[in-house]
């Protein structure tokens, strides 16, 4: 299992860094977030047919109605945290999305997720390590704007949580990797025609190479995300998204120029151990749980 483990977790943390610093880019290259979308969306979805008729897989969904709600969910999630990335550097991006896991467990009462009290305790302190590293972030003018976004993205894809894990249980691969690829499409779509309707004047064959890069990295980081949930625990299965958060720190002063501020290293390491400790304490709880029945 290691072997194994070590290869899916170091492809999903190289996709993950990927996609953040794709998406980065073309914020700064102005290209609108609705063409984003649309072909990041369509490079993934090629990429699951790709996959769907290599493996005899069926893209019809068994659950329509599961896969329509988790998709406005997903849609409406990436496309939020995609537009953070207009005002936020990729590693804050990457960093601050990582709420999603104390918040479930703060807000477990609400949504029926099931945590101790110390649990939630940890979950607390995580977030005000990321309280401490929002503190610090360089204020500028739209910054509001990139945390309102990156916000409302986080809380779309923790209310999202209990879909995802349905649908990864009643459906296939490609059918679980096609709906928020398909998501972003549509919500491009629609973005697009609520604005000019027109293509912007941004797109060059950088552009459109890096978008694809993008969706291409969507689609690996679905599939090894899926590996790990296959061969080992759930909270050593997160631990590579959290990892990711940091490696693309030196990634992005690397490729976009942007520095490292060892404030925002720090508190972010802080954050992902003291994530990393719930989701163990979660872990040796269920094991217990099991164990005494």
């Amino acid at each position: 299992m290691n072997v194994r483990f070590f290869i899916w977790s170091s492809t999903l943390i190289v996709s993950l860094v990927v996609v953040g610093l794709c998406i980065r880019l073309l914020a700064l290259q102005g290209v609108p977030v609705s063409e984003s979308l649309i072909l990041r969306g369509f490079s993934c979805f090629i990429f699951v047919i790709i996959y769907a008729i290599k493996y005899h897989l069926s893209l019809i969904p068994k659950s329509l109605k599961s896969q329509l709600l988790r998709a406005t969910l997903a849609g409406l999630a990436l496309t939020f945290l995609s537009l953070s990335y207009n005002w936020l550097t990729a590693s804050t991006v990457s960093v601050l999305s990582n709420i999603d896991v104390p918040l479930l467990l703060v807000l477990g009462p609400l949504i029926g997720i099931q945590a101790s009290r110390l649990a939630r305790v940890l979950s607390l302190i995580s977030i005000l390590f990321l309280l401490w590293y929002l503190a610090n972030l360089e204020r500028q003018v739209n910054l509001l704007y990139g945390l309102g976004a990156l916000t409302l993205g986080s809380l779309l894809l923790c209310f999202g949580y209990l879909f995802i894990k349905k649908s990864m249980m009643e459906e296939n691969k490609a059918v679980a990797i096609m709906t928020p690829s398909l998501a972003i499409v549509f919500y491009g779509l629609f973005e697009m025609m609520g604005g000019s309707g027109s293509i912007s004047s941004a797109w060059n064959q950088s552009n459109l190479i890096f978008c694809i890069l993008s969706g291409a990295g969507m689609f690996i980081a679905y599939i090894a995300t899926m590996k790990l949930y296959e061969i080992t625990d759930l909270a050593t299965a997160e631990f590579p998204t959290l990892i990711s958060s940091i490696v693309i720190q030196p990634a992005e002063l690397i490729f976009l120029n942007e520095p490292i501020h060892r404030i925002y290293l720090i508190s972010s390491i802080g954050f992902v151990l003291m994530t990393y400790f719930i989701m163990t304490l979660e872990k040796s709880k269920i094991v217990s749980e099991t164990y005494a029945d």
